[in-house]
């Protein structure tokens, strides 16, 4: 199936590169390229195109504000956020926030678009660039066996059924463990979980899918 991409970027070369990288690739489609927040949020709520890959700064509104509107008119499109900060606590924010896909600037083409194939096919996607900032340990929790298992099968992209089948428990025991974890870590989405699971030091970002 084919899927719909709209690139929202102020910068003239970074929409053009996206978009010829982006067309390149047999199921894509791109449907709008526009220079502004407030155009973009336009866009999306009359296209509702599969994903929508956002600047983080550009005129209007920048790429959070537009997430955070847009998801309430178009909440099946899936957001790729690309940011020249260098903040860890800008991408945690960014990810806490429901971001599908967060990449810095100064990731490849190939990297980027790697990226935008993940997020339209489900899954959440941080860029290398990103990753390395976010690795440095932070607080250390207190974390059973069980949890850390069942924070390796989340992290390796099992659902709760697949994990439980996995860890020979039920469901309902997984979905104990991933509210109690979200409870220690303060968090409140599974992409957030994962990040502040890496800050910690007990997860590889290399083993996230």
């Amino acid at each position: 199936m084919r899927k719909n991409v709209l690139i929202a970027d102020d910068h003239a070369f970074v929409s053009w590169g996206l978009a010829k990288a982006l067309s390149a690739l047999d199921d894509v489609d791109i449907v709008g390229s526009v220079n502004n927040g407030i155009d973009a949020i336009v866009d999306i709520r009359k296209k509702k195109p599969d994903c929508a890959i956002l600047d983080y700064n550009m005129p209007g509104a920048n790429g959070l504000e537009v997430f955070l509107e847009c998801k309430r008119w178009s909440p099946q499109t899936r957001f790729v956020l690309l940011t020249g900060s260098v903040s860890a606590p800008t991408i945690v924010k960014l990810v806490e926030a429901g971001i599908h896909g967060v990449s810095l600037k100064d990731g490849s083409e190939t990297d980027i678009v790697d990226i935008v194939r993940q997020v339209l096919a489900g899954r959440t996607a941080i860029g290398a660039s990103a990753r390395r900032l976010i690795e440095t340990p932070g607080q250390t929790l207190p974390v059973t066996d069980r949890e850390l298992a069942v924070l390796q099968a989340i992290a390796r992209g099992h659902t709760n059924a697949s994990a439980a089948e996995a860890l020979g428990v039920s469901p309902k025991t997984i979905d104990s463990h991933r509210t109690s974890l979200m409870r220690k870590f303060a968090v409140n989405s599974t992409a957030a979980l994962l990040l502040s699971a890496v800050r910690a030091g007990l997860l590889d970002p290399a083993s996230i899918r």
